[in-house]
């Protein structure tokens, strides 16, 4: 898949702007501050429908009260194409977000899943693995909805239980007799859950062995990586087939504690992922330059997990990464990304040197325009 077309009109900084890409290489140039990310996170949107640093009402150009992105995105396989349309109001005849696909509109962004296969990678990125649980939970349920759409319904159903649940414990604080209701929520936060728990797991499963062989292609086959699905409900893969049965235990066990604190103490949304260089924790006992590799691995695994899945090739969205690595770590992620569009954005253009002219197009940004 590539990304043909871009327009955009009153859209962070950008008043407005069209723009042709080229279907490899796609170089952003320019200071800090101009605009550079901005594009990239315009194309992120049309994916999505929302941003991967903002909410959408920022995203309307200071001063204006409309905005709109328009995508032409063309599928590798069969040259069909995909026509992402989104518009922002926030005017006196407000109407939010609006998103037509191929000229029909959604009533939802989740309905964007998976239409619009993207792979966003940022310095933050590099941080997978010394952040928090919170983190690590993010990637792997951002990327799952480039190949399990329906994930991300079962992640807004999950969190809209959750709220309610706490919610209740709250009022049981005042009011002990709405206990009754209870079992309603805990019911559905275990279904839920547990569809949550097994799309995790199965992704984890793919991912172990995609960017095991990656991370021994960045350090030489010096350093093995393993990855572990850490679950604070069950404690191996025995335990699946009596996953609902020990959550509901779980959360009868927690009750009183959870009145107290009026939150769930239980449950996949405090799951983490360990990760693991030659049977040690990369978290505790790596480098900063093993655990920045190890994030490489896992970020760089996605592409291939896609392209297995969906038989696909996803663009590639890089910002600002290039900057934070050394020359032998550049080389092995061009040469990893050779098949898919590639967006990238820096302040220099020396590794991209040995590409001949006609595998790139190089762009300048300076206050919102391109040159």
């Amino acid at each position: 898949m590539h990304l043909e077309k871009l327009k955009l009109y009153n859209f962070r900084n950008y008043p407005e702007l069209e723009v042709f890409f080229h279907d490899k290489m796609n170089l952003i140039l320019g200071e800090n501050g101009q605009g550079k990310t901005n594009l990239l996170e315009s194309i992120y949107f049309l994916s999505r429908g929302r941003s991967f640093r903002n909410p959408n009402r920022e995203l309307v150009k200071t001063g204006e009260e409309k905005a709109f992105v328009d995508g032409i995105f063309v599928r590798n396989d069969t040259d069909s194409k995909e026509h992402v349309q989104i518009t922002m109001n926030y005017g006196l005849s407000a109407e939010g977000t609006s998103i037509l696909l191929n000229r029909k509109k959604l009533k939802s962004r989740s309905e964007l899943a998976g239409k619009i296969l993207i792979v966003d990678f940022t310095p933050e990125d590099l941080s997978i693995v010394k952040d928090g649980p919170d983190k690590r939970r993010r990637f792997i349920d951002n990327e799952l909805l480039n190949i399990k759409p329906v994930h991300g319904a079962a992640l807004k159903e999950y969190g809209k239980i959750l709220r309610q649940r706490n919610e209740l414990l709250k009022t049981m604080q005042r009011d002990p007799s709405v206990k009754d209701t209870l079992f309603v929520w805990d019911e559905r936060l275990v279904k839920t859950g547990k569809k949550i728990l097994f799309n995790r797991i199965g992704f984890m499963q793919k991912i172990n062995g995609i960017a095991k062989e990656i991370h021994e292609n960045l350090t030489d086959g010096k350093e093995a990586l393993k990855l572990y699905y850490y679950s604070n409900l069950i404690k191996n893969n025995d335990d699946l087939s009596s996953f609902e049965e020990i959550f509901r235990q779980k959360l009868d066990q927690n009750l009183s504690q959870d009145i107290r604190r009026g939150s769930t103490s239980a449950g996949p949304h405090l799951d983490d992922i360990k990760i693991n260089i030659n049977d040690m924790d990369a978290k505790t006992y790596g480098s900063q330059g093993q655990k920045r590799t190890c994030a490489l691995s896992l970020k760089l695994s996605q592409t291939s997990i896609i392209k297995e899945e969906t038989g696909e090739d996803a663009i590639v969205l890089l910002d600002d990464v290039m900057s934070e690595l050394d020359g032998n770590r550049q080389q092995r992620i061009m040469e990893h990304f050779k098949d898919n569009q590639i967006v990238i954005t820096s302040t220099e253009i020396s590794f991209l040197d040995q590409l001949p002219k006609s595998m790139k197009k190089i762009y300048n940004v300076k206050s919102g325009k391109l040159y």
